[in-house]
């Protein structure tokens, strides 16, 4: 491996450190990233459109006659070491043996997932492919929010291949430490578990980032297959993301969401094939809408409506006014037993609210649900149960 250049990313602290090496020597590195989650089979499974097995097969059979593709690019969250080696710019010999050293979970595809299913192709049908070389480009800095900016700004745009494979995959790092932080306060699943939700306090991975772009947009109307809302969101995410404080905002309110996802699973089980949409407390939360209702209302409290300016010296007090109200609030209602916490939810009304539905469920579900938390969250001090909410 050599370096080729290194440039200095002023706008959100990162390093770009462009490489070239044998094709072999990547798909090694790769494939030693990748190995505590199965391997990149795993990861992103190939495009199975039509159109998609056809680019892949001539991508590969460029590779077999020779081809130069675009670098792939890597994303690295840095030690101190390698900061302090690509901050110098012209150490390339102390940059080489620090990315040499790298450990498997620093390490994220940005782009490129795509060529380098072809690249292992390829070397599976010719050995000798690996030989060749390959341009590599490290994104690298000390700041995991810094990272997720440039991941955001490099795969804007791009059109996913399996979007829950795709969120996964862009967010590693992202999700190990929500993780950490969060601790026995509540479970996250990847696709690689192949677990679903049983029990309250349990969320699927790409759940998790698709409230994490929701919360950072603050607009309820978020669907990650509606190419034109996912830009915006994604677009409002890369300014947020730019603030240290906000991932800790984002894990808080998670917790938050947690606790009150565990206080209303503490309801009577739903009957046996009841056909109500929110059958029980359990059932709450696990309705996404809801739980992108919940995130907006209380990002919109932080952070203000969409389109204006985020007040950052605001914010953590204003958090901490949300997560004191709704504190009080399940501890008044904690351990009062299943039928009064029936009583308490009142989804008799939710479900006739959600009933009344006519066209763009999706829209109504998740603008109702911003309303709901949103009364929720101000009038908390003063709710005897969640009836008055329901009807805003």
């Amino acid at each position: 491996m050599s370096v080729l250049s290194i440039l200095h990313d002023k706008r959100v602290d990162c390093y770009s450190v462009m490489t070239e090496m044998k094709i072999s020597d990547f798909l090694q590195l790769i494939t030693k990233a990748y190995e505590e989650r199965g391997g990149i089979e795993g990861q992103r499974a190939p495009l199975k459109t039509k159109t998609g097995i056809s680019i892949r097969f001539r991508l590969v059979n460029d590779l077999l006659l020779g081809a130069v593709i675009p670098p792939v690019v890597l994303g690295v969250q840095a030690t101190e070491d390698l900061l302090r080696a690509v901050s110098k710019g012209d150490a390339h010999a102390e940059v080489l043996k620090q990315l040499g050293g790298l450990e498997a979970h620093s390490l994220s595809i940005i782009d490129g997932m795509q060529r380098t299913t072809a690249l292992r192709d390829a070397v599976g049908q010719k050995p000798s492919i690996g030989d060749e070389s390959l341009r590599v480009e490290f994104w690298i800095s000390g700041s995991l929010n810094s990272l997720i900016y440039r991941m955001l700004v490099l795969n804007t745009g791009q059109v996913p291949w399996e979007i829950s494979r795709q969120l996964e995959t862009i967010y590693a790092q992202l999700l190990a430490i929500i993780k950490a932080e969060l601790g026995d306060d509540a479970q996250i699943f990847t696709l690689r578990d192949e677990r679903r939700r049983s029990e309250a306090g349990q969320y699927q991975a790409s759940s998790i980032i698709r409230l994490f772009l929701a919360f950072s947009s603050r607009k309820p109307e978020f669907d990650l297959k509606d190419k034109v809302a996912e830009d915006f969101a994604r677009l409002d995410a890369i300014e947020a993301s730019s603030h240290q404080e906000f991932l800790g905002y984002f894990i808080r309110t998670l917790r938050l969401a947690s606790q009150l996802d565990k206080l209303f699973s503490q309801s009577s089980a739903a009957p046996a094939g009841s056909k109500e949409r929110i059958a029980d407390g359990k059932e709450l939360f696990q309705s996404f809408p809801a739980l992108v209702g919940f995130f907006v209302a209380v990002a919109v409290k932080i952070f203000d409506e969409p389109g204006f300016d985020i007040d950052w010296d605001d914010a953590e007090s204003k958090l901490a006014a949300v997560e004191s109200v709704l504190f009080d609030l399940i501890e008044k209602n904690s351990g009062v037993g299943s039928e009064a916490i029936d009583e308490f939810l009142q989804l008799e009304i939710l479900n006739t609210r959600l009933a009344q539905r006519s066209g763009q469920v999706g829209r109504f579900e998740r603008d109702l649900f911003v309303r709901a938390f949103t009364f929720m969250i101000d009038k908390a001090d003063r709710l005897t149960d969640l009836s008055p909410i329901w009807r805003i």
